[in-house]
């Protein structure tokens, strides 16, 4: 794990040991009255998926990774990103948000073929000029 200096409290610094412990991407729950507000802990506001929450806030860490926090009404869920969406958003895009980079990458594909229809389908109709 290494030692990790986040400019958060010491509840910040508990949930972020117990997401650390846990695989990427697994949500913990924790209560809105054991931690202070993201915001007032040095996360910046953000976004993620849509889960119905009411906010999201990440805290960048050192050694690139990334504490990911999603607000709802009654708690917040907390996990640990492998790339920071903030520091490295193309590397979040592939490491820990695979799904919308694919989605990037089909659309992007279907853009050029059919740029690439479009041209072979002008190209065909054009009529030769007679030479006089």
């Amino acid at each position: 794990m290494g030692s990790t200096s986040i400019p958060t409290g010491d509840a910040w610094k508990s949930v972020l040991e117990i997401v650390l412990s846990t695989k990427a991407h697994t949500d913990i729950s924790i209560s809105k009255l054991d931690v202070p507000h993201p915001l007032a802990s040095g996360f910046v506001k953000h976004f993620g998926d849509l889960a119905g929450q009411n906010g999201d806030y990440r805290l960048p860490l050192p050694d690139g990774k990334e504490l990911h926090v999603k607000e709802y009404d009654k708690d917040f869920k907390a996990h640990w990103d492998m790339e920071s969406a903030i520091k490295n958003p193309l590397g979040h895009l592939f490491w820990d948000a695979f799904h919308w980079f694919a989605l990037i990458c089909v659309v992007a594909f279907v853009i050029v073929l059919g740029g690439l229809w479009y041209i072979v389908s002008k190209r065909r109709n054009q009529t030769p000029t007679p030479a006089t």
